[in-house]
């Protein structure tokens, strides 16, 4: 028989025998060891070694410490709907144009500082002991950053409680001589406290940073990063590595850099962009402490407005970078395959690194005395930066695209912030014209784009993610799968009605910032009226739809601990594995992407597919799926099979082949 018979014969008894019969008996195993709440209501296997009892309850306390100032946050802006709803009298004194400059600064540094730091600080410090198994360079600074945060944030909020109120973007000199009539309407002290407290908040970020830098390049850890033969440990490797800048390499050089797990990269591009728009931001908050002890400024007002932005546009991705991540670590778990090529999964990283902070002169396009070559700049990078995102998102489209995808809690709050990232994007990148946004500038068009980032993109991975990982940090199981449900589609349905409704606000001209847009002087602004209510209503929906997550978190909370944690079940992943056809079992010639998450050299790889992406014998590392392939020399001209991970004996291919006669001869003898 000639050879090339010989392997469509075997291949063709393996797709029709073999890879049938075992896929059956695994999920025939794995149905009968499946648990019966949902694997995103489970603890993930056990935690490596590197992410400590230490780490997990200091991890736990920032993320709820997170969630709590998003409770009272969120609870303020509903105040803000109904003063412009039109019924400030439903709340009293709480209904002046003052307090409403009180309420829009609290809940605007509420969500994007109050929520965003503590959640970051805690998914950070996850990532890096989970997925690249290496405990935090000093756990012990944790509670160090929970503290400085704390004091520093709440003498922010205690501030606005007595009367600091120049909205949550402070721009200069407006917390000098804001209001109305254009003095203050609140003091130095409390001017001085705000400042004081913003300072000490971006200290803790300060430490935060020194911790992740630490735990990505010090040279103290043991592992494949540092110690893995015939491999390029430089810094310089290991930076380029930690940002995904790999994946823009030559093969031969990109082959000996030990790759980062995609969520640690996204933990290392978010902390970045935050410590190098901080120098500016400490400096602007520096001047504003030193004015508000009656001294003169150093820093004009245009100056001042750059050094906000330059941190305020960072500060919106500081936990949906690392959001991202969990994206990418998490997806391939429900779509029960991996990306077709890890490559495409770092390409993103370095454009979302430089554009971060690039596009922040976007926010100052009405700023006529901004040097041009800025505006410019920010312009070409609100476009670059969509091109960021939309490789990100066609990427996990196309990995769930035909996919057996498993529509568990997690992966439905995913869809539900991919969504929202894709239309807020495109909103950001309309508003990053130039020439559009002279007209959209000053509207509600601005206030739609970022609750659809934030609101219906961030906050929902964000509760996704905690519905996964509160079982592992916690050693907790989720009291209901059902509220957990309710919790959902009323964050959803509400979420994106209220960006949506903003959104039309918006291009009927409706100016933002504003605490009663409908004048009397103005006939036409009555219409403004029935879509401010309809904001209302929406508002509220959301709010309820807090109701069921904070009992089911205290439920579950409150709720027994699980020794030993339950073990989420791992689904199986079909991907394409190439078999060699020799009995021999050689080292065969690897893919640059099995060589990136082997990391270390003649180690067998393994095809099974895990979720922390750990290889036999190694800590846990990126979520991928490593194949075997055939030399160049030696592939036969065959279909690739998918398989659900086999591992095939070739032994007794004589055995198999007479086999195959043996069917043939039965079929023919029936047929006759």
């Amino acid at each position: 028989m000639r050879e090339k018979e010989r392997e469509e014969l075997l291949f063709g008894y393996l797709e029709r025998g073999t890879i049938k019969k075992r896929q059956e008996e695994r999920e025939e195993e794995n149905s009968m060891s499946q648990p019966q709440m949902p694997s995103t209501l489970t603890a993930e296997p056990a935690a490596t070694q590197a992410l400590t009892p230490y780490t997990r309850k200091w991890v736990r306390r920032l993320i709820y410490l997170s969630f709590l100032n998003f409770i009272i946050a969120g609870t303020l802006a509903l105040f803000m709907r109904t003063d412009q709803g039109g019924a400030p009298a439903l709340i009293g004194p709480l209904g002046t144009p003052q307090v409403f400059g009180q309420l829009l600064t609290a809940h605007g540094l509420g969500m994007f500082v109050g929520w965003q730091f503590p959640f970051a600080y805690g998914l950070c410090s996850y990532v890096f002991p989970k997925y690249m198994g290496r405990k935090l360079y000093n756990e012990k600074l944790l509670p160090v950053i929970f503290t400085l945060f704390a004091v520093g944030f709440y003498l922010v909020w205690l501030s606005i409680l007595f009367g600091f109120g120049p909205g949550w973007y402070f721009l200069f000199p407006l917390p000098f001589h804001g209001g109305p009539a254009g003095t203050a309407p609140w003091g130095p002290a409390e001017a001085l406290v705000f400042f004081g407290g913003m300072i000490i908040t971006n200290i803790s970020l300060i430490v935060f940073a020194f911790n992740i830098f630490g735990s990505a390049f010090s040279t103290k850890y043991d592992d494949k990063y540092n110690n893995a033969p015939r491999m390029n440990h430089s810094f310089s490797a290991k930076f380029a590595a930690s940002i995904g800048f790999d994946a823009y390499m030559p093969k031969a050089v990109r082959e000996r850099v030990v790759s980062y797990p995609p969520a640690v990269i996204a933990a290392m591009v978010t902390t970045l962009d935050m410590i190098v728009s901080a120098p500016p931001f400490l400096t602007l908050l520096g001047d504003g402490a030193w004015v508000s002890l009656n001294q003169p400024g150093f820093l004009n007002n245009l100056v001042a407005k750059n050094f906000v932005w330059i941190n305020y546009h960072p500060i919106v991705y500081f936990a949906f970078f690392p959001l991202i991540g969990m994206y990418y670590t998490l997806i391939p778990i429900f779509a029960r395959k991996n990306f077709a090529s890890e490559r495409w999964v770092r390409v993103p990283w370095p454009l979302l690194l430089i554009t971060g902070v690039g596009v922040y002169s976007h926010h100052l396009f009405m700023d006529t005395s901004q040097p041009y070559v800025l505006q410019l700049m920010s312009q070409n990078m609100s476009m670059t930066i969509g091109i960021a995102s939309g490789i990100s998102v066609f990427t996990i489209f196309a990995l769930i695209w035909r996919s057996r995808y498993e529509w568990n809690l997690t992966a439905k709050f995913f869809a539900a912030s991919i969504l929202g990232w894709i239309v807020g994007g495109f909103l950001g990148v309309e508003q990053g014209n130039t020439s559009l946004d002279i007209y959209e500038h000053n509207t509600y068009l601005v206030v739609s784009h970022f609750h659809f980032n934030a609101l219906d993109g961030i906050i929902p991975a964000a509760f996704g993610v905690l519905y996964w990982i509160l079982p592992e940090i916690a050693s907790k199981q989720w009291y209901s799968k059902t509220l957990g449900e309710i919790h959902f589609w009323g964050s959803s349905i509400g979420g994106f009605g209220l960006a949506g409704t903003f959104a039309l606000l918006g291009y009927i001209g409706v100016p933002r910032r504003e605490y009663s847009p409908i004048s009397q002087a103005l006939p036409f602004t009555a219409g403004y009226q029935p879509f401010l209510i309809l904001a209302f209503f929406f508002a509220i929906v959301v709010a309820a739809a807090q109701i069921p997550f904070i009992w089911n978190l205290i439920r579950t909370l409150l709720g027994p601990t699980i020794k030993p944690p339950v073990v989420a079940p791992v689904p199986e992943v079909a991907v394409p594995v190439p078999s060699p056809l020799s009995r021999q079992s050689p080292d065969p010639t690897l893919s640059s992407e099995v060589r990136e998450s082997k990391g270390t050299a003649g180690a067998s790889p393994p095809v099974s597919f895990r979720p922390e992406g750990s290889i036999s014998g190694a800590s846990a590392g990126p979520a991928t799926t490593t194949m075997t392939s055939l030399g160049e020399a030696d592939k036969p001209e065959y279909q690739r099979i998918e398989t659900q991970s086999l591992e095939l004996d070739l032994d007794s291919t004589d055995d198999i082949l007479s086999k195959v006669e043996l069917e043939r001869q039965e079929g023919m003898n029936k047929s006759g």
